[in-house]
């Protein structure tokens, strides 16, 4: 998909003038590394919660900081420029926003782009009003995009609602689990119907002459399918739990599900599972179906050839997915047996095994 937001973004960045003594911000969630001038490796800071992003800044020398967008350690009034193609989720872009103002030195400017059906314009006048500014808002086509200039007089009242961004919080009381979420993260502040599909077929399987001993949540999350599974008599032989995702704040939330609930095992930042050495007999897998703001086959096909590689003989890989991902026909050459447990109209979980 052609994001034209985040183009417009890579040609404020490209086109800014290198200045080794000016401090610049990208904050971004998705992946246009290439499109970016290595002029600017002394002065871009790239901040991003996604893995392969800063392993990808880093290799090109980028400074870059993995994490879910914490910008505790950048200074009040330190940056010159700020550069943010809006994110997804609403408590993300007013964490970003207020962190923007914060950070930025009077005369600072912040470059902001995003979709008219994903509240942009909203947005920038909100964040035009912290930074004591005129809006600047210029819509092309489907896109707003505004370059938005600190005051030197604002009002700090004006702080944008992000939900408590920074702070877990427990969520779903009623499962039983103990489990604790943030905002930002998919399906954050409840139970995903697709999860607790596969969670259900997961403990209806046959008895197995081996039981399971090893366990890999491929696109973790905050955890729910390990914690749910090790709660099952289908998973009480496991003693060793791997946990992966790509996203920062993900990391963070799983691997404190996990010591709340004291399971052994590790969470391990990875790109759909890519790096991971290790064999398991069970491996869970609730992909996303989109990378960014697009629908991505690729994407699905990554968390599959991981599985293949993850999963050892003998062994069992549940995967639930949205009930148009083909997912039977990409696994159709990467395993011999695949099952369709459900299909409820909405999501389809599907057991494959070598």
């Amino acid at each position: 998909m052609n994001d034209l937001a985040l183009n417009w973004i890579i040609q404020q960045l490209t086109s800014s003038a290198i200045n080794n003594n000016a401090r610049f911000l990208w904050c971004t969630d998705e992946n246009a590394l290439n499109a970016l001038p290595p002029a600017l490796h002394h002065q871009l800071l790239v901040l991003t919660n996604r893995w392969d992003v800063a392993e990808q800044a880093k290799a090109r020398d980028f400074s870059t900081e993995f994490n879910d967008f914490d910008c505790s350690q950048i200074a009040d009034n330190s940056l010159d420029k700020i550069f943010y193609r809006i994110s997804k989720e609403k408590p993300i872009v007013h964490h970003l926003l207020n962190q923007a103002w914060r950070c930025l030195k009077p005369g600072g400017q912040l470059f902001l782009a995003g979709y008219k059906n994903e509240g942009t314009k909203t947005y920038i006048e909100k964040i035009a009003k912290l930074l004591g500014c005129d809006k600047n808002i210029v819509k092309n086509g489907p896109v707003y995009s505004a370059e938005l200039v600190k005051g030197t007089s604002y009002d700090a009242n004006q702080l944008l609602d992000d939900s408590n961004y920074n702070q877990p919080r427990p969520i779903a009381p009623d499962s039983g689990l103990g489990l604790f979420s943030k905002p930002g993260l998919f399906g954050w502040n409840k139970i995903d119907a697709g999860s607790a599909l596969l969670i259900e077929q997961l403990k209806q399987l046959p008895p197995r002459p081996n039981p399971f001993k090893s366990c890999v949540d491929l696109g973790c999350g905050y955890g729910y399918l390990s914690i749910a599974a090790a709660s099952l008599d289908t998973c009480n032989s496991v003693n060793h739990w791997t946990l992966t995702d790509n996203n920062a704040a993900a990391l963070v939330l799983a691997q404190q599900n996990l010591l709340n609930h004291q399971l052994t095992g590790n969470v391990i930042a990875a790109d759909a599972g890519k790096g991971i050495d290790i064999k398991v007999d069970l491996l869970l897998c609730n992909p996303p179906f989109h990378q960014g703001f697009g629908i991505d086959g690729d994407l699905t096909d990554k968390f599959l050839q991981s599985a293949r590689r993850l999963l050892a003989q003998g062994g069992t890989a549940l995967f639930v997915v949205n009930q148009f991902i083909p997912l039977e026909r990409k696994a159709a050459s990467l395993f011999s047996k695949i099952n369709l447990l459900i299909d409820n109209g909405s999501f389809k979980v599907i057991q494959l095994e070598l």
